[in-house]
């Protein structure tokens, strides 16, 4: 049985809500004794044995939640036993294939996300945006959302290469270039990958389509490095290919993107000292992850050394 498979049956499981079923239907027929056993006119035995029939059906319904959850449990057995193979197979994905990716390839590659959840995480990056605090978005790529992000003062922008880069300061003017601060790093080295960027400066850090072709041993490094970035209070917000999906999975096995369930991340960016904020899935291939470095944002600016930078609607 392949993992996607399996992922499939325990999402099945987990939205049947049967705990919650069991517990109205337990609630109603309490109620329907309630009424029986109290009322003036009694029937021979029948309280009695209807008193007897609900213990039965409790018991009956706790027996079927157990089996139900042991299920669950055998079918998370066979996902544990199966994900190492998986976040192996990632990684070698990523460092013998991916790294050869070429720019146009890179930059041609979408991700399917439906318009109402475009508009949510859009206007979750503008409520975040704040002039006094720089910004940074890693790999940009021919996305929008770095229109999103002009009113951080500076905005950072990080990717592998300078022709990842280009197209998306290029859409600029040349006076709001000289203001962007380009980065180019390199997370397929040991060594650390943000070391040339402040730490504990940045407001807010956004990624879209770029984690999603990261393995979880990648995420991690970046993790800890973004967690060191950011000021307190300061949120970092991350799409990834979520595989506690089935439809994730299924991405992975197909080696379209990187297996990178949602518990995994949470469970390493926790260990950095980050707090999960919410966690998001549309019904296309986009999840986001939002987090935030614990504290309130402080900045001593007055005001702008430069002009202030609006982005204007479309």
């Amino acid at each position: 049985m392949k993992l996607s498979e399996i992922v499939t049956y325990l999402n099945l499981l987990e939205s049947l809500q049967v705990h919650e079923e069991a517990s109205e239907a337990t609630r109603k027929l309490a109620a329907v004794l309630h009424v029986i056993t109290n009322h003036a006119v009694q029937v021979n035995t029948c309280s009695q044995d209807l008193e007897q029939d609900f213990a039965a059906v409790k018991t009956a319904l706790g027996n079927f939640d157990a089996t139900l959850t042991q299920i669950k449990q055998h079918l998370t057995q066979l996902l544990h036993q199966q994900e190492p193979a998986y976040l192996a197979e990632s990684f070698r994905l990523f460092d013998q294939e991916m790294r050869h990716d070429s720019v146009s390839y890179t930059l041609n590659r979408r991700l399917a996300i439906d318009a109402e959840s475009d508009i949510a995480l859009r206007f979750r990056l503008k409520n975040l945006t704040d002039w006094r605090c720089p910004g940074m978005i890693i790999g940009p790529g021919t996305e929008t959302f770095i229109e999103d992000l002009v009113p951080l003062d500076p905005l950072y922008v990080v990717d592998q290469h300078q022709e990842l880069i280009a197209p998306s300061v290029q859409k600029f003017t040349v006076e709001y270039q000289r203001r962007l601060r380009q980065y180019v790093v390199n997370d397929h080295v040991p060594q650390s990958i943000l070391n040339q960027l402040p730490d504990s400066q940045f407001g807010l850090i956004f990624a879209y389509n770029y984690f999603n072709y990261r393995p979880m041993e990648v995420i991690c490094r970046y993790l800890q490095e973004i967690a060191a970035k950011l000021r307190p209070g300061g949120t970092f917000i991350m799409t990834y290919n979520n595989c506690d999906r089935a439809h994730g999975v299924g991405l992975a096995e197909r080696s379209w993107m990187c297996y990178t369930p949602q518990r995994l991340i949470v469970a390493a960016a926790k260990s950095y000292g980050l707090e999960q904020v919410s966690a998001q899935d549309a019904p296309g291939d986009v999840s986001w992850l939002e987090f935030a470095r614990p504290g309130d944002i402080e900045t001593l600016r007055g005001g702008q050394s430069l002009a202030k930078i609006i982005a204007i609607p479309q």
